[in-house]
């Protein structure tokens, strides 16, 4: 049964003015008996507290409490009250969506009269959807073969290497405890490296570094010249040339474990045949969602370039703040002040706010054609569904209080409505397509949404979860250390 139509009051007229900008203005005007049984309200509240010789708190008359205290605040307050009653009222009885606020401005307040006011607010604007599941985007993650395997588990067996010390001159794959300094013709500079392990024949930022260390012994002393990069943290000393002086103190080779059930237990399965299991299973999930997440570009592209849309600038400025604040985060995950980040960069604030606007004004629009998609096709999101995501969520780790939050809880319901929505674009909008997706690309199932039966995933030993980072936020923390 549909609820009726919601009426706005006989006491109160209005019109409605469509503006440029997805800006709405209402012209409202509020009866005189309403405004003034408003006004009666207020005294009601008023005189509770009211310390009026003679009189206990609530029971003066009213003409004693406007002789004490005056009558001007409360047909303020009563101008107030109607002000946000009717304006809930005329936008749910107009369909009006607010994204923000509203500006509202008092135009008539005189006791015995109507009240008037004006409300201005921005709304969610209408969006002009193309053919938006023309794409032509598939989910297709080719299985990792046996060398991919191989290579993966190697890559394991030399993070659990062991160093032994050798008398010898080192060697590629050796690691080297070395001191370097560098000088730079006219600059004075700290040491580069003290105690610090370098593998030989491998580059870590200075190229030749690492070539220039193989062949050296404990005791040897070594000048090359060797250029900085161009994205050196010293600007100063981007693309210079210096000379590096490098003295080891020790020369250790690697020594791998061996490849037996006995190294398959140190990263957390039972045997061999079980980690060759995992690695493939963890493989097969990589591939599937970097497949999954192309796909999703690729649709997502497709549909707003078809699509047509005014974007709000409170949107565009949401996004925005969304980026900064991130680069903020990822800077103090690195121990870089803001200050100092934005010097190395040689950038204010407001020039990285100007360079990321497309990328604001875009992702404002994807959301906005994503909730106009999500309408369309009547994808919603479940209570269940939610409550299993809050579970899930990282925040419901660190801080459980905020999942009480009704913000907090409609951003996660909004995430994960835009992914039920990207996962229907590309033919994943069931839990057997996205099995069927993974189970061709060689990995066991897994439910990821919360939505499925509770299955038991096995260790991710291989590849790890993805960061929460938008790929936005990581090229543009690239693009400012990159520019000079």
């Amino acid at each position: 049964m549909q609820d009726s139509p919601k009426t706005v009051p006989p006491s109160v007229k209005h019109t409605v003015r469509r503006e440029p900008g997805s800006k709405v203005t209402l012209d409202v005007e509020v009866a005189a008996d309403r405004l003034s049984r408003a006004a009666d309200a207020a005294f009601q509240r008023h005189v509770q507290r009211a310390k009026i010789p003679g009189f206990r708190p609530g029971k003066a008359p009213r003409a004693m409490y406007e002789r004490e205290y005056g009558k001007e605040h409360l047909w303020e307050d009563a101008a107030d009250d109607l002000m946000d009653q009717t304006y809930r009222e005329i936008v749910e009885a107009e369909g009006i969506e607010p994204i923000d606020r509203p500006d509202a401005k008092l135009t008539q307040l005189k006791e015995g009269e109507p009240l008037r006011y004006t409300a201005t607010v921005v709304v969610r604007p209408d969006v002009a959807l193309g053919d938006y599941s023309a794409h032509g985007a598939t989910v297709e993650a080719s299985p990792p073969g046996e060398d991919e395997i191989d290579k993966t588990i190697a890559s394991m067996r030399d993070t659990h290497a062991q160093l032994r010390p050798v008398d010898r001159k080192a060697k590629p794959g050796d690691i080297l405890t070395v001191d370097i300094d560098a000088a730079v013709p006219g600059q004075t500079l700290p040491p580069f490296a003290r105690n610090a392990h370098i593998e030989a024949g491998k580059d870590l930022g200075i190229a030749g570094l690492g070539e220039a260390l193989v062949g050296m012994k404990v005791g040897d002393e070594k000048k090359v010249e060797l250029a900085f990069p161009n994205d050196a943290s010293e600007r100063e000393l981007a693309g210079k040339t210096g000379t590096f002086s490098i003295r080891p103190s020790q020369v250790a080779e690697k020594v791998l474990p061996a490849l037996d059930d006995e190294f398959a237990k140190t990263v957390g399965v039972a045997d061999l045949a079980s980690l060759r299991k995992a690695v493939r299973n963890e493989l097969a999930h990589a591939a599937f969602h970097e497949a999954r997440d192309e796909a999703a570009d690729k649709a997502v592209e497709h549909a707003m370039a078809t699509s047509t849309v005014e974007v709000p600038e409170i949107l565009v400025e949401d996004e925005l703040e969304h980026l900064v604040n991130d680069l903020k985060a990822r800077v103090k995950q690195e121990g870089v002040t803001w200050e100092k980040f934005l010097l190395q960069a040689r950038k204010t604030e407001e020039d990285i706010r100007k360079e990321w606007r497309p990328v604001a004004e875009r992702r404002a629009k994807s959301l906005l054609v994503l909730d106009a998609i999500a309408r369309k096709e009547g994808i919603t999101v479940s209570g269940d569904e939610l409550a299993a995501q809050a579970t899930m969520s990282p925040l419901a780790q660190v801080d459980p209080q905020a999942l009480r939050s009704p913000a907090v809880l409609a951003s996660l319901a909004r995430s994960i409505r835009n992914r039920k929505t990207v996962d229907k674009l590309v033919g994943l909008d069931s839990p057997d397509a996205e099995r069927e997706a993974i189970r061709r690309a060689g990995g066991d199932e897994f439910d990821f949404h919360g939505t499925g039966p509770a299955q038991a995933a096995e260790a991710k030993i291989i590849v790890p979860e993805k960061s929460d980072a938008t790929p936005e936020g990581r090229d543009a923390i690239r693009a400012l250390l990159e520019k000079k």
